[in-house]
């Protein structure tokens, strides 16, 4: 009776929600589901059904990849990745 996902609305940063997922994918680590798979383009779905700490993390890889602000550099575990992009 209930859901682990939400359809959160990502128009401000792609109407293209194909495009942003493969991007977050490529970019941040992070899987999501395109939007317009459900008749939502320019939403992502994202589940929640990991820990809070894992649902912390992917929350911040995505605010890492769409913030301009955002520093250039981000640490996954041993791994750092780079800003390649504007």
């Amino acid at each position: 009776d209930g859901t682990f996902y939400c359809l959160p609305d990502f128009t401000a940063y792609s109407k293209d929600s194909v495009a942003l997922s493969k991007f977050l994918l490529e970019k941040a680590l992070v899987v999501t589901v395109p939007g317009k798979e459900f008749g939502m383009e320019g939403h992502l779905r994202l589940s929640y059904c990991g820990t809070i700490k894992e649902i912390m993390e992917g929350v911040a890889r995505i605010k890492w990849a769409l913030d301009p602000e955002a520093p250039n550099e981000i640490y996954i575990g041993d791994r750092k990745l780079r800003r390649d992009w504007k």
